[in-house]
């Protein structure tokens, strides 16, 4: 049904409670969980290594000076800079800390402890790095675990610990390079839960969306909120029109509805802002049957009448 809108979240418990506020606003909705598998090139090595393979494509790439270099370069200086960032994070933890010591609390308190999500953005901050910090921890098997929080169990040179990157988030190493720097290339795969929260075309009916918005403020789910208000209002002013041109006339017909929004401008918001359609009929079609679903219309096709 076109008419109906789909939200996507990557909490379920958010999901959960979209899903009851569309339905305590009567409108229906449904939740499906949509597991995918995700497959991402992952490179891993020492720092040293990794260091040196991103500033010999760097100075390779500005030898070469072929057109659009700049871009591959900056790409690169970008990525070297966050490898050195987080091997000095790991250095700075060898600093203050020295084997036995229990590390990374805050962390441990949230992923482990069940604790609250930092909510100042210098703490956030201090999550985040200490997130990093642990990731490269594990990889260099230096963790240990017991039921007060994570421990440090040794320490290593900072440039010798094996650090990862991921492929999409640089240009391609060549495969010489890989080769001469002894990196290893392997690829990522695992599932992810996108939970799809589906209103049935009854969402057209919503006026008063106050508690939607709130609600979605406390979500971080922006794009795709705004995305449902954007189709929602477009939808509204698009039914409004139809049942316009029906209530004109007492009656209309599909083949003339289904090509009237070919191409058409409708102004909204006290002429303020346009809506610029390009509807198919096909479209047209299945938004009328939707609307007969709804009990808006009535007639055949050649005589499409508005339910009184």
């Amino acid at each position: 049904m076109v008419l109906e809108e789909k939200i996507l979240f990557s909490s379920e418990e958010e999901a959960q409670g979209c899903v009851k506020i569309f339905r305590n606003l009567n409108i229906s909705a449904s939740l499906k969980t949509k597991v995918e598998l995700e497959s991402r090139v992952l490179y891993k090595a020492p720092f040293r290594a990794l260091k040196g393979v991103f500033e010999e494509e760097i100075a390779r790439i500005r030898d070469a000076g072929e057109e659009g270099f700049e871009e591959f370069v900056k790409a690169f200086e970008e990525g070297l800079q966050d490898l050195i960032t987080e091997r000095n994070y790991l250095e700075q933890t060898f600093i203050s800390h020295k084997p036995g010591d229990h590390i990374n609390t805050k962390l441990f308190n949230v992923l482990i402890s069940d604790g609250e999500m930092p909510e100042t953005e210098e703490d956030m901050e201090a999550f985040l790095r200490e997130a990093t910090v642990t990731q490269i921890l594990g990889l260099n098997n230096l963790l240990d675990i017991d039921e007060e929080g994570m421990i440090l169990t040794r320490t290593i040179s900072p440039d010798d610990a094996v650090m990862s990157l991921f492929g999409d988030e640089i240009p391609p190493f060549r495969e010489e390079a890989l080769q001469k720097w002894e990196i290893i290339r392997s690829l990522e795969a695992r599932q992810t839960y996108t939970y799809v929260v589906t209103t049935g075309p009854d969402v057209i009916y919503l006026e008063d969306l106050t508690e939607l918005e709130e609600y979605f403020k406390k979500t971080d789910n922006e794009e795709e909120t705004d995305k449902f208000f954007a189709n929602l209002q477009v939808k509204q002013v698009l039914v409004g029109e139809i049942l316009g041109i029906i209530q004109k006339d007492g009656r209309a017909s599909k083949e003339h509805l289904m090509s009237e929004f070919i191409h058409k401008t409708l102004p909204i918001e006290d002429d303020k802002l346009s809506i610029d359609f390009h509807l198919s009929p096909a479209y047209i079609e299945s938004v009328l049957n939707d609307m007969k679903k709804l009990g808006i219309l009535k007639g055949k096709d050649s005589k499409l009448k508005l339910v009184i």
